[in-house]
């Protein structure tokens, strides 16, 4: 599965993605280092560039878990893959974890926190493949944010199943102690900037 959104004529570099099924090992023998590319299964999944309002939300958002984060908290950028499996390999928006990422800039051990920011083309995708996945994987607390809708639902992993721990819409703040104690309030993720 390729997942190819309009290109405008900018010079954006062409992605080739190879043919199923593809293994995690065969990404890193073709050199493919697009942050953008997920395996599900050995399927490819060539996710859109961010929209300018994603990009602003997760960059906020990093900004904010990195200020909080306590000792053995690491928050990582946007751009690091979760390898699930030698098949599966995730690249959250953002993700706590418990060590850096390292040069390959891929994690192997289960975070502590993912987070997917959303827009009109990932939004299906975040929500159903992916956080099942995470799931599945062990991950103990997962935040879906849609900027468009300006709202944050939390999950936490409860005897094997994600439960919905809080749902923020646009004047709301969420407050959390996992993985560290923190307060995200929505409409300062998503303001139009002044002079970031």
């Amino acid at each position: 599965m390729v997942q190819v959104a309009f290109q405008s004529r900018s010079r954006r570099p062409s992605v080739t993605v190879p043919t199923p099924p593809i293994a995690v090992a065969d990404l890193d023998a073709g050199g493919y280092d697009d942050a953008r590319l997920e395996l599900l299964d050995g399927l490819c999944v060539l996710r859109p560039w961010p929209t300018p309002l994603r990009a602003r939300v997760t960059d906020r958002l990093t900004r904010l878990l990195g200020q909080a984060a306590t000792s053995g908290a690491h928050v990582l950028p946007n751009g690091v893959g979760l390898e699930l499996s030698a098949r599966c390999l995730l690249v959250p928006d953002v993700v706590v974890a418990p060590s850096p990422s390292g040069e390959r800039r891929r994690l192997q051990e289960t975070p502590f926190l993912v987070v997917e920011v959303a827009d009109t083309s990932t939004r299906r995708y975040d929500r159903t493949l992916k956080l099942d996945l995470y799931r599945e994987r062990g991950v103990p607390a997962c935040w879906l944010i849609d900027p468009e809708a300006a709202t944050l639902e939390a999950f936490e992993l409860v005897a094997g199943d994600y439960v919905t721990t809080s749902v923020s819409g646009p004047a709301g703040e969420f407050r959390t102690s996992r993985p560290f104690p923190v307060t995200v309030r929505i409409s300062e993720l998503i303001d139009p900037p002044e002079a970031e």
